[in-house]
């Protein structure tokens, strides 16, 4: 009963792990010289500016080592409860470049026709993919953990600037963001059926909440309106957006975007169980939503041309300016409905 509600399957795992380790590779390399390998050295770099300070005294006339010493702790402090350097890029990318390699690549060579032809359920399928693909982007993290602890028992002096609770807090929190961009990830796996195309429309929609908010308040301000809504809006539910996990931890609702996640991956689920692999290889796995994508591609690209020709429009909206900006509205809407019905039709057709 146990293996039929969670069915690993050797086979699978193994191959899905054959073809994405790399990326688990590259991201904990990336992880290690950008921030662990800072971390771990804190005590080496603290006592050889202190010789140095010791060496030449005349140099650093006003050099307190509390306060000096005081820094290095808030800027590991810093590292680990904020999103610093080059891993806000890591937490977002990796788990959209994974998704797209288990779910995208895969339908673009059409090899999920051989897979249905095997013994394996699509439960099975998806089941193994969404767990390689989390343990894929969680390996770095807990591998770069588990050399920044191992360090605390080698030098004891780190234990003066960082503990194991904060590397576990550290690790914790990026383990939960990573879950939920990867439950959204495969929510467009399971919506689109080329690598691009999910690539494209899952960073889309991640970003889309706050661009579009963006660009309403860039055309209400061209028209004169008050902007107070937008900001009202995005103060009341901006933790909420998919995008807000990259806060700091004590800002963001923890408990929903973990409910809101697992109800991703639920309807990620359904929703390639009704995937048609003959699809595969198209812009949009479902002919019913392709509407909804051409009519949302026009509305942003509207929005974004009636700011753009605004700008030709002297600032005068209430003379030529409104005309040229509703020009914009047009040539945008129409621009934005035939690039997305390009790219479905120009798909369709090799497929």
């Amino acid at each position: 009963m146990y293996l039929k509600i969670l069915p690993f399957n050797k086979t699978l795992l193994k191959k899905d792990w054959k073809i994405t380790k790399w990326l688990s590779f590259v991201v904990a390399g990336i992880l290690f010289f950008t921030m662990t390998l800072g971390v771990i050295s804190t005590y080496n770099n603290y006592q050889i500016f202190l010789k140095e300070v010791e060496k030449y005294p005349e140099r650093y006339t006003n050099f307190d080592e509390n306060e000096y010493k005081k820094s290095l702790q808030q800027a590991l402090q810093t590292s680990f409860t904020r999103l610093t350097g080059f891993e806000p890029n890591i937490i977002i990318f990796s788990p959209m470049i994974v998704a797209a390699i288990l779910f995208g690549e895969e339908k673009r060579k059409k090899t999920f026709e051989v897979l249905s032809s095997m013994p394996f359920s699509r439960w099975e399928i998806f089941f193994n993919k969404a767990v390689i693909a989390y343990l894929n982007i969680v390996l770095p993290f807990l591998i770069n953990a588990a050399i920044m602890i191992v360090a605390l028992g080698i030098s004891k002096g780190l234990r003066d600037f960082y503990s194991a609770g904060m590397v576990v807090s550290w690790f914790t929190a990026d383990a939960f963001r990573l879950f939920v961009i990867l439950s959204f990830s495969l929510l467009f796996a399971s919506l689109t059926g080329t690598t691009e195309s999910q690539l494209v429309l899952t960073f889309i929609f991640f970003i889309f909440p706050l661009g579009f908010a963006g660009l309403v308040e860039l055309n209400m301000s061209i028209w004169g309106y008050e902007m107070s809504v937008i900001h009202s809006f995005l103060d009341t539910f901006g933790g909420y957006m998919t995008l807000s996990v990259l806060d700091r931890m004590d800002k963001i609702p923890v408990a929903f975007h973990i409910l809101s996640a697992i109800a991703k991956l639920i309807a990620s689920k359904l929703l390639f169980d009704h995937n048609k692999f003959e699809r595969n290889g198209e812009t949009l796995e479902f002919e019913s939503v392709e509407t909804f994508f051409k009519l949302g591609v026009a509305g942003c690209a509207s929005l974004l041309f009636g700011v753009i020709f605004s700008w030709f429009g002297e600032g005068d909206i209430y003379n030529s300016g409104s005309m040229i900006v509703v020009l914009g509205y047009i040539v945008g809407f129409l621009l934005g409905w035939y690039i997305a019905s390009y790219s479905i039709q120009i798909n369709r057709a090799k497929a």
